[in-house]
């Protein structure tokens, strides 16, 4: 079978390699689709540390079960979610699930760009292999594990009816941030970005207002729509830079989200004594959970949740090196996918 490998920084190569067997409690999947993140283009490049294991947005048809497996069958359709908590440490207790130490330490085999990949018996048993629902096409069910993180983000926002809400890069998980806000508030939900075709995308898809950041003064465009600022900035981009954004937009007693995840080590230089006077709270979200899985599908099929805007571009696995390549430099693209 065609799995797509990271050998080295900035050194992808797709390789025959043999499909992989299952031990007990294991489930083999055919990817049927496969999403190109934004974390897996920082892993090529070096910037999230070395090495990594590429691909985990999939979804596919069971292909065979361990012997010991009751819960599922061949010919399934599914989403596999790669990292799973043990939901029974300290952590796990208190709902910070991907706080545990086992959170990481879980993935599938050998990788989710590969024709075949196995779910492990520690992740299919804690629920990790979710069924899709034949309303869902397999390039939507793809994007379920980004829309689960998004749902996780926005719940620990604490969003309130009525809050104002600046997103900060429109990148897939933006423009999904955008319609789960819509459901959440009927503030002003405003956005921010440098490419036109993504601002256009995320007024169709429920904004307010956006701002072109290398055109318009974002802080002064906020003050014109809210004149004391955003109750809450999501910053929806890896770039540590776009923070300023965040910090200059949010009103006194605001809140800040960080979800993009900034390469390994990256820093910023903050105002803590502003922080402090002005009281604003700073938050983060990682990933999600089996629940938060379980809640995007839901959505997708009420159709609250549009994820096919989303794709613009599909490669074969055998192009996977050109596929991620074009996901970095492509300034029409927005989700990439990739298919056996």
């Amino acid at each position: 079978m065609l799995a797509c490998f990271l050998e080295a920084p900035r050194k992808v190569a797709v390789k025959d390699v043999l499909i992989p067997k299952l031990a007990a409690g294991d489930i083999l999947v055919r990817m049927e689709a496969s999403g190109i993140c934004g974390t897996d283009l920082e892993k090529i490049e070096g910037q999230l540390g070395p090495g990594g294991i590429l691909g985990h947005e999939v979804s596919g048809t069971i292909e065979k079960i361990a012997d010991n497996v009751t819960d599922h069958k061949p010919g399934e359709r599914v989403v596999a979610h790669h990292h799973v908590p043990c939901y029974q440490c300290p952590d796990c207790c208190s709902g910070n699930y991907t706080l545990c130490n086992e959170f990481k330490k879980t993935n599938i085999d050998p990788c989710g760009f590969a024709e075949y990949f196995r779910v492990p018996q520690y992740n299919v048993s804690r629920g990790a292999v979710i069924p899709l629902p034949p309303e869902l096409s397999f390039e939507e069910g793809a994007m379920i594990e980004p829309a689960s993180c998004c749902i996780r983000a926005i719940r620990r926002a604490n969003i309130k009816q009525g809050d104002n809400v600046l997103v900060v890069g429109l990148g897939p998980t933006g423009l999904t941030q955008i319609q789960l806000l819509r459901h959440a508030t009927t503030g002003k939900i405003i956005a921010s970005d440098i490419v036109e075709a993504r601002l256009r995308l995320g007024k169709k898809l429920g904004a307010d207002d956006t701002i072109n950041a290398l055109e318009q003064d974002v802080q002064a465009h906020i003050g014109n729509i809210t004149k004391d600022g955003v109750d809450l900035a999501i910053v929806s981009t890896g770039n540590e830079k776009a923070l300023s954004q965040a910090f200059s937009s949010v009103r006194k007693g605001g809140r800040i989200l960080l979800f993009g995840a900034p390469s390994h080590g990256a820093s910023y230089p903050l105002n803590v004594s502003e922080l402090f006077s002005r009281q604003i709270t700073f938050l983060s979200s990682y990933s999600c959970v089996e629940a938060e899985m379980e809640e995007a599908i839901r959505l997708v099929s009420e159709k609250r949740l549009d994820l096919k805007s989303l794709i613009t571009d599909r490669f074969k696995i055998r192009d996977a090196e050109k596929a991620m390549e074009f996901a970095k430099t492509s300034k029409t693209s927005i989700k990439t996918i990739i298919l056996p």
